[in-house]
């Protein structure tokens, strides 16, 4: 049996926050796709930092109404919470990338970056 490979998921980096806002600095991206939909992040200097990427439904709270608290400090510090009505529609099945995209646009003055990452993690 064959094995095919798995393309890499397209990332939009929703924050990035330099060295001196937090203690270290930070990327939060976003693969949008409902609620298949993944955050990854990334938090301390370069080419010492630590991170993951988990499913969308491991930052919303259990009611999947709202932000976990366990990211709280995160999203304070990247200055997220204006996503987080977005995740929450992700989570139901909606698509909101182009809303994310033009609020990400609208905040910023610029669209946001894009990476791409094969899947891992939970």
């Amino acid at each position: 049996m064959k094995k095919t490979k798995r393309r890499p998921l397209r990332f939009l980096v929703i924050a990035r926050t330099a060295p001196g806002r937090h203690p270290h600095p930070m990327e939060v991206a976003l693969h949008p796709a409902g609620a298949a939909s993944r955050v990854s992040i990334s938090v301390g200097p370069h080419p010492v930092n630590a991170g993951g990427q988990v499913p969308l439904s491991a930052v919303l709270d259990e009611s999947r109404a709202g932000l976990s608290p366990l990211w709280e400090e995160n999203f304070d510090a990247a200055e997220l919470h204006w996503v987080v009505p977005y995740l929450v529609r992700l989570q139901a099945g909606e698509d909101v990338a182009d809303e994310i995209v033009a609020a990400y646009t609208a905040r910023h003055g610029e669209a946001p970056a894009k990476l791409f990452q094969d899947r891992y993690g939970v």
